[in-house]
Formats: structure tokens, sequence, C-alpha cells
């Protein structure tokens, strides 16, 4: 036998090392192919075989199979071709003096490009050094999914306290360890950084262009070729890479040839994919191979991203999570999130931007004793916002501010008055200086271009648009639209976008508040609810349209909301609360509005005299927070007949912060959530007091029986509850030994399906009649199911597939049921109508496991 095997060696290595060596060899599959022929182990017929292929990954599969034809002899002569190409590999030419050459030249021609720092209203001339104002950003190892059906920058609050409470898991990285390998597996070659807008992408790859321009160490690549996908949207015909790479690095002519040949030590940083017109397409079956191969842009990143095209190359891409599903599936080694700044990085933004220590220190004092301003002051351009705010609040005389609309409101403020002072200053008898009117009609313009290019989803506007065209000579555009010019052969246009995503959206509610504009259909009807596109519009305009910020406004700008489009719309929140807090429908967005108008007379008249607050399956921000305590503090003395925090991100800190208002409760949700000892203490709290409370739900908050002990013993006290959830935890027969002498009363109803309970201990609990060890027919499992099926109706994918984990694990005795056969039969085709508008294939795979599940 050990004969046999060293007599196969080569072609059993062949197997054995099948997927390494496709990743080996894929940058030199056609050298060793012909090589092969002219050895005479391949035919020229294989050849023609071979190259058939679409792609160098699939020509090394396929020599792989012929070799496994062939036998033993010709595995040999590829091992031998393979060495001779690996010793000359490793023996590469050395780098000629005019390579060295132009490789400084790229270096200063990249230094001198992104030695400025561009804000958003910084003056004409004004040069702000890149070294001397960039600030650290936080960069967190690993595939961090958002939310899809949450506006991007309120699913970054909720994923940045998820980072936070995970912190000791995650591994934060350095821009310099971007393509180290991880954990020593194969090397890092494609790099996907993520982030929301105005996180700090753009700036990031500015921070790699620039290290790379002052020779910093750790950059180890020969060059590095940055491409925005703003100018290749500008390319409407076919071209190939070669070119793409001239029209703004003519000086890498000469060498280019070496410089793909040498594609190893070669860095291409393709920035903005969200914005990348075709973004959708990329996943093409059309492959380029060569650098002069002519072809669809689409087709040319396609292949970049696959590895078809300069397979030995790093790429990085980065993009907003808007995109991230439609990058092509498994190209990407390494997933990285932008989270921001840390509380010491918004300091030393601080103190960058005023350049003065103790200014700066008195302003950080002053956001540090805003929560919202804070928590805000996590994303970079949020941070550079308040910044604006701060420096001209001196002049602008409102109060600080208490909501997203009033920041925004004291921005646009802020940047006219510097601008028109900034107008005065540089020309003192220009009559041209605009008045307030003139200010005013600028705004609106530019609210109107906010608003049309919202609701068709659009972040970019070109000059050739009718919309950009009229806005053309006015100097106050350059203080809110950041301009890009994007050059092809024969033509220049310019690109512009809003300052930040949530600037293009406060003017389009501007717009919409002060013009006769109706309101979108998806406000009127609620369908912003399901994918949260117009939330932030939606609160930006009730606020703009609260008495406050209207009356602020037209004093500064001469902007006056509509009186009818004012009642109009506190009518509608007023209408829309109290018909949630009915029906126990999802309200947050609602709060969220009520929270900017800072009304309190707005809840007094309409609400039912009984409350239902769901807020479940969406982990609350610091803001959410706010909005949900500003509605329970206006509502004092109303009993809470439920409130639903599922799934919320509950912990200790944030119950012991709502903890006056749980004594209101009738009913209780808070499963779903990981509760620790002392947030159960908290409840224990509540129902020591409580003479409202009489259902609590703990279902998978993974409590045990010690949690279970310190619960029975708060219930002893009042004995008011009468049905408690805990499904799914990690009770023992010994923790519910405790509630022995409280069923059947006052407990009436106690859930532990899902537990750690063994056969013959479920049996000795079954014979309590209130407690529930299994399913049964009952009208209780009945609402149940119902219960969870709306959950999922309305929950994103992530969130659904969370779900079925907990909910799929049934017995078949189970599932003969009247109730589970009609809850499992809805959940298969709910699960079938998500798979049919799935466009991210790792998802489509997961829901179809459990569609198949369910169909057994």
């Amino acid at each position: 036998m050990v004969e046999e095997d060293a007599r196969h060696s080569c072609l059993t290595a062949v197997r054995v090392l099948r997927v390494s060596l496709v990743d080996e060899l894929e940058g030199r599959i056609d050298a060793l192919l012909e090589v092969l022929v002219t050895q005479e182990a391949f035919t020229r017929d294989d050849r023609e075989e071979v190259l058939c292929e679409r792609g160098p990954r699939a020509r090394v599969r396929k020599v792989l199979d012929i070799l496994e034809c062939k036998g033993e002899e010709a595995a040999k002569v590829f091992f031998s071709v393979r060495s001779q190409q690996q010793l000359s590999h490793n023996t590469a030419q050395p780098q000629t003096i005019e390579y060295k050459k132009v490789q400084q030249k790229h270096k200063d021609v990249l230094r001198r490009r992104s030695e400025s720092m561009l804000f958003y209203n910084s003056r004409h001339g004004e040069k702000i050094l890149f070294s001397e104002h960039y600030v650290n950003l936080l960069l967190v190892d690993g595939h961090q999914a958002l939310e899809i059906k949450r506006h991007e920058v309120l699913a970054f609050g909720q994923k940045r306290l998820s980072l936070q409470h995970k912190s000791g898991l995650q591994r934060k990285i350095a821009p310099a360890e971007l393509f180290s390998r991880a954990n020593g597996k194969r090397p890092v070659k494609k790099v996907l950084v993520t982030g929301v807008a105005g996180i700090g992408k753009t700036v990031l790859v500015q921070k790699i262009l620039f290290d790379f321009g002052e020779n910093k160490d750790h950059l180890t690549f020969d060059f590095v070729i940055h491409m925005s996908f703003r100018d290749l949207n500008l390319i409407d015909k076919p071209t190939n890479f070669r070119e793409l790479v001239r029209r703004k690095n003519r000086h890498l002519s000469k060498e280019l040839d070496r410089i793909f040949a040498n594609d190893d030590k070669l860095l291409i940083i393709l920035d903005g994919f969200d914005e990348f017109r075709h973004y959708r397409r990329c996943h093409t079956e059309v492959f380029v191979t060569e650098p002069e191969e002519e072809a669809e842009v689409k087709e040319i990143v396609g292949s970049l991203l696959q590895g078809e095209l300069l397979p030995n190359a790093s790429v990085m891409l980065t993009s907003r999570p808007t995109a991230i599903n439609h990058i092509p599936v498994g190209c990407i080694d390494r997933y990285v999130l932008i989270a921001g700044f840390s509380l010491a990085e918004v300091q030393d933004f601080f103190l960058r931007y005023f350049q003065d220590a103790t200014v700066a220190d008195r302003m950080f004092s002053t956001v540090s004793a805003n929560e919202l301003m804070l928590t805000l002051c996590y994303i970079p351009a949020f941070c550079y916002i308040v910044c604006c705010i701060l420096n001209e609040s001196k002049d602008i005389g409102g109060e600080m501010p208490k909501t997203m609309t009033d920041i925004y409101v004291q921005y646009l403020v802020a940047l006219l008055r510097s601008h028109t002072q900034s107008r005065t200053e540089t020309c003192p008898g220009d009559r041209g200086a605009e008045t307030i009117q003139q200010l005013s009609d600028i705004v609106l313009k530019l609210g109107r271009l906010a608003f049309k290019k919202l609701m068709e989803h659009q972040t970019l506007f070109y000059s050739s648009d009718q919309d950009v065209a009229g806005l053309q000579g006015c100097s106050l555009v350059s203080t809110f639209l950041d301009r890009t010019v994007a050059q092809e052969p024969g033509c220049t246009e310019e690109v512009f976008s809003f300052a930040h995503l949530t600037v293009q959206e406060f003017f389009a509610a501007l717009y919409c508040a002060v013009t006769d504009q109706p309101l979108p259909d998806a406000i009127q009807s609620g369908e912003s609810q399901n994918n949260g596109h117009f939330d932030l519009f939606s609160r930006f305009l009730s606020g703009i349209l609260s008495d406050r910020n209207s009356n602020f406004l037209s004093r500064q700008v001469g902007l006056y909301c509509q009186e009818e489009k004012v009642e109009m719309y506190r009518k509608k929140i007023m209408t829309d609360l109290a018909l949630l807090c009915e029906n126990g429908a999802h309200i947050l967005n609602c709060l969220h509005c009520l929270f900017e108008q800072q009304d309190p007379t707005m809840v007094l008249v309409v609400l039912p005299e009984l409350l239902r607050v769901n807020v479940s399956d969406e982990t609350l921000s610091q803001m959410d927070h706010n909005a949900l305590k500003y509605f329970l503090t206006l509502t004092e003395g109303k009993i809470l007949l439920e409130l639903d925090l599922t799934g919320t991100g509950m912990n200790f800190d944030s119950l012991k912060d709502i903890q006056p208002f749980l004594y209101r409760c009738q009913k209780l949700w808070l499963g779903e959530n990981n509760l620790d000892m002392d947030a159960v203490q908290v409840l224990a709290d509540v129902l020591k007091v409580s003479d409202n409370i009489t259902q609590l739900g703990l279902g998978w908050t993974n409590i045990g029986d010690d949690e279970l002990q310190a619960l029975c013993a708060a219930i002893r006290v009042k004995k008011k509850l009468q049905e408690l959830w805990m499904e799914g935890n990690r009770l023992s027969h010994r923790g519910l030994l405790s509630l022995a002498d409280l069923t059947p009363d006052p407990v009436q109803t106690i859930v532990v399906i899902w537990n750690n309970l063994y056969e013959t201990e479920s049996a000795r609990v079954r014979s309590q009649d209130s407690i529930m060890v299994n399913f049964t027919d009952e009208e209780t499992w009945q609402a149940w199911g119902q219960w969870v099926f709306k959950r999922c109706e309305v929950s994103s994918n992530e969130k659904l597939l969370a779900v079925l984990h907990k909910v799929c694990n049934m017995s078949n005795d189970c599932l003969e049921l009247r109730w589970a056969k009609t809850f499992y039969g809805q959940l298969s085709q709910l699960i079938k109508r998500r798979i049919q508008c799935c466009t991210e294939d790792d998802m489509c795979k997961k829901l179809q496991r459990f569609d198949s599940l369910l169909n057994l």
C-alpha cells in the first residue's frame, strides 16, 4: 500500500492541494499552460479546452481536471514546471532606476493631492493641512451587518451600542493593518471598508494616500492607484483598465507594464461603491483578464473584485452599508467597519478645529452636558457640524439644541452667517452681497434639489442636471454642496453632493415645510416605517414645523412655514400617536416626531387612558431612549397597559434609567435582551413596589436559576404577577422549585418551554397545571403564534433569521397542533416571499435552509 501511495504521490498532491493551487496559480496560469504544451504533457486541444474557460481561476481548475485524467506522469511534469515558475517568480527582476524614479514621482503626486483636507464650508483659497487636522478613526475588524429596515445613520447608533457592549470581543485594527494576515491565514488581498455616510471612509482613503506619499514604512506597496466611483460614473463607453489608470496618472504611462507585472506590490483603492451607477450589476460573468482588454466599466470593476484581472493585486473597496449586498459573494477577504470617533478622538477633533486648548475644552464641556450632541459627535461629519454651530452660537442667539432639527437649523443659520460675513470682509463695498431674501431663495433652490433627489434615492448630482444648472453662479452653493470635478477626454463634468446625507434630508424637509409641496406618499400612508428611508426626513419635517424652529427660521433666514401644513402635520402626529397607542403597533418613529416638536400639549388631549407602547425589535440608541423617556414623562399618570421592549438591547443601565416608568406597566415584555443579575435585580425592585404589573415576559434573556429565585422573592412581596414567560432560558428543575408556593395563586401561568429540563423533571413539573413545559392546543399558544408572526412580518431578514432559530425547534407532536400548522404555514409563505426579494446570496441560502426545514 505504501508503494502504491508513492507511485501516485504527484496525482494525490493535485487532489489534496487543489484549493491552494487555484489561489497560487491564477496569476500565471497562461504561462504555465504554454510550458505544459511545449513539454508535451498537454496537447494543443487540451490548451484550447482550458482557454475556453472564463477567467484564470476557472482555467486553473480545468488544468487540474485534465491532469487527473492524464495520470501520474503529467502530474510530475506539472509540479516540475510549477517549481521552475516559483523559482523565477521569487527571483524577480531588480527595480530599474526608471521604475524607482516613477515610483517617487507618484508618491510626490499623491502627497500633493492629499496634503489638504477639504471642509465643506472652507473658503476659496483656504488651505487646511491634513497632517494637522486628521483625527484617528475607530476601525473594527469583522463583518458588522446594519439593520436594513432602518435609516442607516439611525441603525449606526444601534450598531455602535452593540460594538461597545462587545468591545472585548471585537478586534480594533489600525489603517496599517488592513492588509496584514488575519490569524496566520491566507493573505488578505480584498478589503471592504464600510460605514454610514459621513463616518470617514473617504478620509481613511486620504490617510492611506497621504501616508504612502510620505513614505510611511507600514505601506509595503510599490504603487497605490486611487479611483473614485464618482469619476467612473462619467464613462459611458467601453474602455480598459490601463486607460482608467492613465486618466489621472499619466506620469505612470512608461512603467505601467512593469507595475502590472508586479501586481503583488500594487494596491488599488476604489472609493464610494454605493455611489456607482452600476453597483447592482457588478456580479458579472463577463470577465476581463488583461489590463488592455476593452469592456464596460462595471465588468472591469467586477473582474478586479473577483480576482480575474490583476489577481495578485490588493484591492480596497469603500461603501455605505446600503450597497454591500451587491458586492460579489466570496471575493472579500476582510470586512472592516468604521465606527467613527471614540470619546478621546472627539476631544482631539475639538482641539484641532478650534486651535485653542482653552476654547476647545470649554466647547467640549458644553457638548458633554448635551446628551444628544455628544452622541452625534461620534460620527465625524456630525462632529464637524456641531463645531460649526458652537463656533457661531455666540452670534445666533438661540438656546442650546435639544433635538436633531435644532442642531441642523442652527447649522444652517451658522453657515449663512459665516458666508455673509466672509463676503462682507472680502468685498466691503460689494452691493452684490446677498440680502436675506436672496439667501432664502438660494436655500429654497437647494431644498428643491434635495427633495427631488431624495425621492429618487439619489445623493449625487451632475452639472448637466437641470436642477443643478439653476444653481450655477450662486456663491452660497459651495457652502453646503461638496463639488468634485470629473474629467473625461473631451469633456469636464462637475459632480455635487450635500456635505452629508442628513444635510440633504434636512434641506428636503425644509423645502417641504415652507412650500406647497405635498408630503411624500410614503409618509402619508405610513409605508416609510417599513424601510426607514424617510425616518429622518419625517423627524426633520416635524421639528421644522414646530413653533420654536419655524419662528427662529423666519427671524434668521426669512423662511416661513405654511400655517395649514403646521396644523395638518401636528394633527397627523397626534392621530398616529393615539392610534398606535391603542393598537400596540410599532411607535418609535412617531415618538421621535413628537420629541422634535417639543410641545407637551400635543399628547394631553388625544391619548387613551390605557397606553400600549411598542418599540420592540430595534436596538435602542441613546436618541431612541431620549424620545421614549420624553413621551413616558409627558404621559405621567396614565397606566401603561403594555410596554414592549423585546429585542431592544436592554441591560442594567438602560433598565435603571427607565425604572421610574416601569411601575406604571401592567404588561412588560423584555424578551430577547441579555439580562444579568444586576438587570434582574432592577426588575425585582419594580415587582416589590408596583401594584400594576401582572404580566412579565423574559423569554430568551439568558436567565438561570439564581435570577429566577431573586424574582420569586420579589413576587412574594406584592403578589400581583399573574403571568411569567421564561421560554428559551437556562432554568432547571431546581430553579422552578422556588415557584412552588406562587402557583396557581397569584401566578396563574408560567411558561418554561425550551429550558434545561430533563424528561423526568418535565413530567414532575407538568403535574402543576399553571406551569407549561410543552406546547398545547390552548388559545394562549395561538395568540403567541400570532404575536411572533406579526414581528416576523415587519422584521429585517437578519432579525427574521434570529427569530426562526428560536421558534423552529419543535417536536413532531407539537407540529400536529392546529395553531402550530397555521403558524408554521404562515412562516413558510413569508420565507418564500423574502427569498424572492432577497439580493444577497448568503442570506438567500440561510432562508432557503429554513424553508426546506419547514416543508419537511
